[in-house]
């Protein structure tokens, strides 16, 4: 959002030294906002909203940090299977705001990564040309995970119990 105030040169962006400076917290972006977006987005989750700078997300979190961490990241993502899926040529969700998290995220989950005990599968695939849409090469791919996901459930899992 901040990105977004900065496009669009709102006076809570524009008006502040250094510019934006002031907007977190502002009219525009009110406290309360702020706070929720600690509380539920996965990035600010992760590395609070104030300090979201581009270097917070290319260091991995401190010893102290992890261990606050890490049952979260359990909590929502142990043994799970997420894609992302981008168009690079999307103006209205552009990547590049997603790519700083994505790639903090990937290292995390990496197998070398401090939180590789998790088992996450993370797939991020950006599309060439492709806008803030769907495309038919983005479709394919998305079934091809949704596939490989069901595929990896074991057998005992999918069995359904009589509920009479």
């Amino acid at each position: 959002m901040s990105d977004r105030a900065r496009l669009s040169k709102l006076e809570t962006w524009t008006a502040t030294t250094p510019p934006g400076s002031s907007f977190l917290g502002s009219v525009d972006f009110p406290i309360g906002l702020v706070k929720v977006v600690e509380k539920y987005d996965p990035a600010g989750m992760c590395l609070g909203v104030p300090s979201r700078s581009e270097e917070s997300f290319e260091q991995a979190p401190s010893v102290e940090r992890q261990r606050d961490l890490v049952p979260l990241l359990k909590h929502c993502l142990e043994g799970k299977r997420i894609m992302n899926l981008a168009g690079a040529a999307d103006k209205l969700v552009p990547y590049a705001q997603a790519e700083p998290y994505l790639r903090w995220l990937k290292r995390a989950t990496s197998p070398h990564g401090w939180f590789k005990e998790g088992r996450v599968t993370l797939e991020d695939i950006v599309f060439d040309g492709v806008g803030h849409e769907m495309s038919p090469d983005m479709l394919s791919t998305a079934i091809r995970f949704i596939e490989e996901s069901l595929e990896s459930i074991p057998a005992k899992s999918r069995e359904i119990a009589s509920k009479i």
